[in-house]
């Protein structure tokens, strides 16, 4: 899936963005001084560094679905926040700025990405894709510290926060119908009358019952 998000910020950052393909190279590698060594043109670098759910969109709604003799529970999509750095490298710093300039131009415009637009899976997203482009978010990331553990000279860049669903139908669990049970007891030493009560074992109550006298 991330690799589908990449793949479609790489297309919008080239399409929107007016970037040659030929002159210019947009990478997702993780920027440190070994990636940085061997490059050998200018370079977009859109880094996904952290991964976490957006507590502002949890649904804990669910839906049950029957069929015959199972039901369904089916859980609603978690939406999930894929952080990047996007950064931009090239030999005179004019360049660099050029290009996380048309980088920004392209992204800023575009609030959100309609899953028909989108590559790969992401097609299959029942929700448009929204964007917080170099907007401060509720997690800032201290990019000083950052780059301290890429071990690379810290470049100028924004974040990139893209929400994609993390369709939880994988997890969903299918569960047999349970009968709700009536038991009858009676006291053998009084004349007490019988008692009845319910046991409920879990799972989906049918509306049949069975009745036991002891």
């Amino acid at each position: 899936m991330i690799h589908d998000l990449d793949k479609t910020l790489e297309k919008m950052i080239y399409q929107r963005g007016n970037i040659n393909r030929t002159d210019i190279d947009i990478t997702f590698d993780t920027p440190d001084r070994e990636w940085s060594g061997r490059l050998s043109r200018p370079t977009l670098n859109c880094w996904a560094y952290d991964l976490r759910e957006n507590m502002k969109l949890r649904s804990m709604e669910r839906q049950v679905v029957r069929n015959g003799d199972t039901a369904a529970v089916l859980f609603p999509s978690i939406r999930m926040d894929v952080s990047y750095l996007v950064t931009a490298w090239a030999r005179k710093m004019e360049d660099e700025h050029q290009l996380i300039w048309r980088a920004l131009s392209a992204l800023k415009r575009t609030p959100r990405i309609a899953p028909a637009e989108a590559e790969g899976m992401l097609r299959y997203q029942k929700r448009d894709l929204p964007l917080l482009v170099a907007t401060p978010s509720d997690h800032p990331v201290n990019l000083p510290d950052l780059w301290g553990v890429l071990d690379n000279v810290m470049r100028l860049g924004f974040t990139l926060v893209v929400t994609v669903e993390l369709d939880t139908a994988l997890a969903d669990y299918e569960a047999p119908v349970t009968k709700g049970m009536q038991i009858r007891t009676s006291s053998t030493t009084d004349n007490t009358p019988p008692e009845s009560f319910n046991a409920a074992r879990g799972g989906f109550t049918a509306a049949d019952e069975t009745t036991s006298e002891s």
